[in-house]
């Protein structure tokens, strides 16, 4: 299949031209078509020319998931501006750090996280950001903005001379978002991603999802500040043209009752999110046959979760996927009719248009059948660099071109690419390497009241090197055995993968894009130890 060479302004408005009376966006209930898309998103993208944005302004968006903050951010594209959406949860200290890294000259504020006061935070940190220019309200732009489509209609006169310029200049290769990696020890690292790269990774997941205007309707509940939300959501319903239900966050019982009431079709999700839903004690009370295709990536799911979730939901079509920012996101994909049981073990294969390897960075060479190494990708996915860090740039990259993903795999005999761990999350103990996810799929079969469990290595000296640490969550009150446990993992595993230490939680600690915060656990588990190390020398 031949890659795109488009803008959002192109496609906005290819949608309004093929299907401008058809449903856009549900938000709230409101229905936008997309002649309204284009209508209202023109109207903003006058608004901010207004205001001074042009080309390589850099815009920045914070708001949960909404119907303004989706036309803020098309209208922002539209004009060439580079837009970064920011996490929702972020507070005080968080914000001055990616608003003054990210060069943020304009802040369009919008509906908050509940709880979270955006504009107090704001003024706490505003002598901090040279930068910033000024601030806006999301709400009131686009109500002014939708006023005047509504008396005015389309854009027109000297106005529109001026809008058809601007978009003009905007070109595949140019930077469509600044999006943010998932850091969870130091600041994220801001990652450039062309249109080029965005939209043909969403029309190429259409494609291999086989979504048709006129047949699916898609919901969208990952935050749009990550690439999942973006890119595997909104990007993904703008390139099939079909509708989009908008919801804040991902609520369980909220999604399944809009499943049986919108029809819907195409859902995409981390696993986490369909854990709640069969986890909901409303769970069986809506019907959700629908459903029937959508992405999971992002964290993983064992084999065993994975079957036992397409037999509870019937989601026929839930394909595994694999990537991360920095390739926009997704480079390995299910085929359509792969059966549940290789979807349950794999990550796909590549799609169309990327190549992907595995390369055994000891010996410099490609990995054989089977053996693990690191995955490696190149092609049209591929972000354009990390801004303002070339060195970090630079490391990214194989000598030859390839990007180095950080991520340990294998590729089989037949072609199916298989995900081992983080290279960083490996654990290394008494010279060995130790996959984390191979202990927490034993540890998972130890109990029908376990409700989850994370492995991690936590430094203690230069002889052991890391020692191995599982957190255990109980589904009811209850409490676990550790010594039952460790027992449980050296009969089915080599010894030397038995943890030392199993500490129960009440639940784990996560990132802003919805994955266990590894490194907190790190922490947790130090501070875990050095207590129990304390009480031994008090004891003797």
């Amino acid at each position: 299949m031949e890659l795109m060479c488009v803008t959002i302004s192109e496609l906005t408005k290819r949608n309004a031209e093929l299907y401008p009376c058809d449903i856009a966006y549900i938000f709230d209930e409101r229905k936008y078509t997309w002649e309204e898309v284009e209508g209202i998103t023109d109207w903003l993208a006058v608004d901010m020319l207004n205001k001074g944005i042009r080309k390589g302004t850099h815009v920045g968006l914070w708001a949960v998931n909404s119907v303004q903050l989706v036309m803020h951010l098309f209208a922002a594209q539209k004009i060439g501006a580079i837009p970064s959406v920011f996490n929702y949860s972020y507070k005080a200290l968080e914000m001055q750090s990616v608003l003054s890294y990210a060069d943020i000259e304009y802040l369009y504020i919008g509906e908050e996280k509940s709880g979270m006061d955006y504009w107090k935070t704001l003024e706490e940190i505003r002598e901090t950001l040279p930068c910033l220019k000024a601030a806006f309200d999301m709400l009131e732009s686009m109500g002014k903005a939708d006023a005047i489509r509504r008396s005015q209609g389309l854009v027109t006169g000297e106005t529109a001379a001026l809008l058809t310029e601007k978009k003009a200049q905007v070109t595949t290769d140019d930077t469509c978002c600044l999006m943010f990696t998932s850091g969870t020890t130091r600041r994220p690292k801001g990652v450039l991603l062309s249109y080029f790269s965005v939209l043909n990774d969403a029309n190429e997941l259409v494609r291999l999802l086989r979504w048709k205007h006129g047949e699916d309707i898609f919901l969208a509940a990952m935050p749009m500040f990550h690439c999942s939300g973006l890119t595997c959501g909104l990007m993904l319903a703008l390139c099939a043209g079909i509708p989009m239900i908008i919801h804040r966050i991902f609520n369980a019982e909220r999604a399944m009752q809009d499943i049986e009431k919108y029809k819907v079709t195409a859902f995409n999700v981390v696993p986490s999110m369909l854990m709640l839903m069969v986890q909901n004690r409303s769970f069986g009370k809506y019907d959700i046959s629908s459903y029937r295709s959508g992405t999971s990536a992002g964290s993983g799911f064992s084999p065993e979760d994975y079957r036992k979730i397409i037999r509870k939901i019937g989601v026929r079509h839930l394909q595994m996927g694999y990537g991360q920012t920095e390739t926009s996101p997704l480079v390995t994909f299910s085929l359509y009719d792969d059966g549940v049981a290789l979807k349950s073990e794999t990550i796909g294969k590549e799609i169309p248009n990327m190549e992907v390897r595995i390369w055994n960075l000891q010996d410099g060479r490609l990995a054989e059948t089977d053996e693990h190494g690191e995955i490696q990708v190149k092609g049209f996915a591929v972000m354009k660099g990390y801004y303002k860090l070339e060195e970090e740039s630079r490391k990214a990259f194989t000598p030859d071109g390839w990007l180095r993903t950080g991520d340990l795999g294998f590729r089989d005999a037949d072609g199916y690419f298989h995900f081992v761990a983080r290279m960083g999350d490996m654990i290394i103990r008494g010279g060995e390497n130790i996959a984390p996810s191979e202990i927490e799929c034993v540890i998972g079969h130890y109990s029908g009241d376990l409700a989850g469990v994370k492995v991690v290595g936590v430094p203690v000296n230069d002889v052991v090197q890391e020692e191995i640490v599982a957190f255990v969550v109980m589904k009811k009150p209850m409490t676990a055995d550790p010594e039952d446990i460790r027992r449980f993992v050296k009969s089915r595993l080599a010894n030397y993968k038995a943890p030392k230490y199993v500490f129960q939680i009440d639940s784990f600690p996560m990132t802003g894009s919805g994955k266990a915060d590894l490194s907190a656990l790190k922490r947790l588990g130090a501070e875990k130890i050095e207590v129990l190390q304390k009480r031994a020398i008090c004891k003797t």
